[in-house]
């Protein structure tokens, strides 16, 4: 069984969907207070048998059918995280596109049905350490959502996104965010140009690192500047995310491929940081884009024995799980899931 935050139909009872009905009623109107629409939030919402048996939902307690939004770090401990199963990626031998953008960044083939594999070795493990998984439901049309990351990316309490996609197959994916997540207005922010998620790097609570790549523009990291502390680094076109070239761990680490930075960028990390080298070659194979569930743990890739081998020396719990065929499509852990809320 996958693992998976959203509860099956043969879970809830039905004190569950009258309670369900009751808050759709005071919150939406009567028109949407319908007992297939109250199945449909307690299984799209993530809303728990234990809070409904205790009456801890009901029409004044419209927060508890909320996502909570809290991301100031990328380490500390994760609690949620959406991810999409890779069941929408198409066949190697029967996708054929002309977009400069998929065939600029993706040269290499990949098995799609191996790729499905790894992923859920990937989720059963995350889940092991008690993160909640929130696996939305995509139409056959969206077929690269589970590279979940470049879809928004959420700093304090805010989802920010884009609806302009420079990929333009991944157009529509955010609108299933919404749908999911269930946010208020107040949560979201838009961003008028060019940003996915890989680009941004959450350094403390209101600071980040924006990577200026392929993906991300120079107006969209100025809008972004109204919200937070952004340290922008210019890696150039060639470059589709920040997350490929540099991630940041605990303990002041960083993951880091040098060749792609400038020299001055180089030194002002080095001033606070400890730069670990992913080389060249590493680096196209996205060993720099780890996950991080918590302080202790970082999941690596298979692949990358090496760089998992000097975090263990870093003192690091690592979990080594193959994930080359998410990789050949040009994404590892990191570009799969889009944490929401960390402690």
């Amino acid at each position: 069984m996958r693992p998976t935050m959203k509860k099956q139909t043969l879970d809830i009872t039905e004190a569950d969907i009258q309670k369900a009905i009751k808050y759709l009623e005071t919150n939406k109107g009567k028109e949407e207070a319908t007992r297939e629409n109250a199945i449909k939030l307690l299984q799209g919402m993530q809303i728990t048998a234990h809070m409904i048996a205790h009456d801890k939902v009901d029409g004044n307690s419209k927060d508890l059918f909320k996502v909570k939004l809290n991301i100031n770090d990328e380490f500390s401990p994760l609690k949620s995280v959406v991810v999409t199963e890779g069941t929408n990626i198409p066949y190697y031998d029967d996708y054929k596109t002309d977009d400069p953008e998929f065939i600029k960044f993706h040269p290499f083939s990949w098995d799609r049905d191996l790729l499905v594999e790894q992923q859920k070795r990937f989720l059963d493990k995350l889940s092991s350490y008690g993160v909640e998984l929130i696996i939305p439901e995509q139409p056959s049309s969206v077929i690269w959502q589970m590279y979940t990351r470049d879809a928004g990316f959420v700093v304090g309490d805010k989802l920010f996104f884009s609806r302009k996609r420079k990929l333009q197959a991944r157009n529509g994916e955010v609108e299933i965010l919404f749908e999911t997540l269930n946010l208020d207005k107040n949560q979201l922010v838009e961003i008028e140009g060019d940003i996915e998620g890989g680009d941004v790097l959450v350094q403390s609570k209101g600071s980040m690192f924006v990577g200026k790549t392929s993906r991300t523009s120079d107006s969209s990291i100025l809008q972004l500047q109204k919200y937070a502390d952004v340290k922008t680094l210019d890696l150039g076109s060639n470059v589709m995310h920040l997350d490929t070239r540099m991630t940041l761990l605990p303990k002041k680490i960083i993951l880091i491929t040098r060749s792609a930075f400038k020299s001055e960028d180089i030194t002002e990390l080095e001033k606070e940081y400890t730069l670990v080298d992913v080389t060249e070659e590493e680096a196209t194979k996205l060993g720099t884009n780890v996950f991080i569930v918590n302080p202790e743990t970082i999941f690596v890739p298979l692949q990358h024995s090496r760089i998992g081998d000097l975090l263990k020396e870093k003192g690091f719990n690592i979990e080594f799980i193959d994930y080359a065929e998410s990789i050949n499509l040009g994404g590892s852990f990191r570009c799969t899931t889009m944490p929401i809320e960390r402690e």
